[in-house]
């Protein structure tokens, strides 16, 4: 009996002992990663922090975004010995209701206050020393405030990461951001100490260089401001352009915000008008009419179209003219704007020559920024006209487009027949023209017309004292609740200077001006206002002046 409980022991010991070397086996060598890392876990932590996100500047140097050193303040609240007066005194120097510190220190590993200044910081770790880790952090600044903030956009948080929520800071969040870096928390069994040091470099976000010039881009919207505010407009759009290069030297949308607080203004002030929105042109498109109906001989040389009757009469509607009752010649019809002119050319050209025309001229297409939101307009086919829509077409409605879209069509005929594309980014190649629309004789015909409209016709307040300007009006009613009717438009001035070798396309719409509606009183010497600034900041001397201190 007592030789079986000695036997009965001695196994019961044997298997104790197999089984503890079998875990001891398991623990040591087969589980020994998933200890170790444990281990580690217990020691150290890894903490992501953000690199520097990439500035967008000017073509004349000015930053419009760049980043601010800043830190982030992580709490490991199992080593603060008095939560509670820790939370008193943080909230004071942080300037946080302190039942939102008491909150955020419920979790182990808290995120107590991001992008706050290092000083801040280290007042906060003075407190906890052992419990408080600054993380490198950078918050984003817009030095020059307002201008130019629907382009340039803003940013957002997602935890420890800077977001691109809206404008160029969405479009190229990803290349602006670059790649984060690590650091190693490291801190004894007690808790009794607290290291941050560097584990993996990370890599700054690329630079966004603009073609935009900073001080064009101020001065006409400080210009098309005052206007807007003048006229009552609910909004103001301007483009400046080089019509050879296709650089964007300004654009305009106001009003505008502060994109460090873009919630206060409010989603309505955020869009860049300029490319995101688009209108009935009005009377920006006639030249286009004109340009067509002379390449396809559809108006004979010295034609005169009667025009004394104050209006015509198209498909069985009579279309209102207000230019002077007189006979016009085609020249004429468009240094007057006349209505009648205008529709007796649509007739003679036809749906499909009208469609093709408008599409040569880039209308119906987005222009290729790549900009969030860039709108094509509104092109409609001929296969769903109506009868009316070839009138509609001549005098800019039943169609709609961007103010960028309109720049990019009226370079064509300041260039001398070649359709280009913008171009926003310094680093994008130049997009020199690569589509003949019209040849150089036909451009060189049009913008002679269209500066008779300056010197003599609706467009005589846009001219530039010492500069030869060419440039159209456009006066177009908005569509509401399905119908038009005398407050709500949009009025245009497109046009370019100086000829005969333009350096700037300018466009400049105002939508739903409260005080005057007529774009020959109000966008005409709003494009006179920039105009006259554009040449100056690019250095180009009046005639007649000494071209000495001349910049390009």
């Amino acid at each position: 009996m007592r030789r079986r409980r000695v036997l009965a022991t001695a196994a019961l010991l044997a298997v104790a002992l197999l089984i503890a070397g079998v875990r001891t086996l398991q623990v040591m060598v087969l589980q020994h990663p998933h200890w170790a890392a444990l281990a580690r876990r217990q020691h150290q932590r890894e903490v992501k922090a953000p690199s520097r996100r990439g500035s967008i500047r000017t073509a004349d140097g000015y930053l419009l975004a760049s980043s601010v050193e800043r830190v982030t303040i992580q709490v490991d609240s199992a080593a603060l010995d008095y939560p509670d007066l820790f939370a008193a005194a943080a909230s004071t120097i942080l300037g946080l209701p302190r039942d939102t510190v008491t909150r955020r220190l419920h979790r182990r590993w808290s995120w107590l206050a991001q992008q706050v200044p290092r000083a801040t910081g280290e007042r906060v770790r003075a407190l906890a020393p052992r419990a408080v880790v600054l993380v490198p952090d950078a918050a984003r600044a817009y030095p020059l405030g307002t201008v130019a903030a629907p382009l340039v956009g803003f940013v957002g948080r997602e935890a420890m990461r800077t977001v691109g929520r809206w404008g160029l800071e969405q479009r190229f969040d990803v290349s602006l951001t670059g790649t984060p870096g690590t650091m190693l928390a490291v801190y004894d069994a007690g808790r009794r100490r607290l290291q941050l040091r560097p584990l993996r470099e990370g890599h700054p976000g690329a630079d966004l260089e603009l073609t935009i010039l900073a001080r064009l881009q101020a001065s006409c919207e400080a210009d098309l401001e005052q206007v807007r505010r003048s006229l009552g407009a609910r909004s103001a759009a301007a483009v400046v352009m080089d019509p050879y290069s296709g650089d964007l030297l300004a654009l305009v949308s106001l009003p505008s915000f502060d994109p460090e607080r873009p919630g206060a203004a409010g989603p309505s002030r955020w869009r860049l008008h300029p490319v995101q929105d688009a209108w009935e042109p009005g009377s920006t498109v006639k030249p286009f009419l004109a340009a067509a109906a002379l390449a396809a001989g559809a108006v004979r040389p010295g034609e005169r179209f009667d025009c004394h009757r104050r209006g015509i009469e198209f498909e069985g509607r009579w279309i209102r003219d207000h230019a002077p009752p007189g006979s016009y010649t085609l020249d004429e019809v468009i240094v007057h704007s006349s209505n009648a002119g205008t529709v007796a050319v649509a007739a003679r050209l036809g749906p499909a020559r009208l469609h093709d025309t408008f599409a040569a001229f880039g209308l119906g297409r987005r222009p290729g920024l790549g900009f969030p939101g860039e709108t094509a307009g509104l092109l409609a086919g001929p296969a769903g006209w109506s009868r009316l829509t070839p009138a509609g077409f001549g005098l800019g409605e039943e169609l709609t487009v961007s103010p960028l879209q309109l720049a990019a069509a009226y370079a064509v005929i300041a260039n001398g027949g070649w359709r280009i594309r913008p171009r926003l980014v310094r680093t994008d190649p130049p997009r020199l023209g690569t589509v003949r629309v019209l040849d150089g004789a036909l451009a060189r015909r049009v913008a002679g017309m269209l500066e008779r409209v300056v010197t003599e016709g609706t467009g005589k307040a846009a001219a530039v004292p010492g500069f030869r300007v060419g440039g159209k009006t456009g006066t177009a009613q908005r569509a509401v609740a399905g119908g038009f009717d005398e407050v709500h438009h949009v009025v245009w001035f497109a046009g370019f200077l100086p000829l005969p070798s333009p350096r700037a396309v300018i466009v400049v719409a105002l939508e739903n001006p409260v005080r005057d509606h007529w774009a020959s009183s109000t966008a005409a010497p709003a494009f006179a206002r920039l105009a006259w600034n554009t040449m100056r900041i690019l250095g180009v001397p009046p005639e007649g002046s000494p071209a000495v201190g001349r910049r390009s």
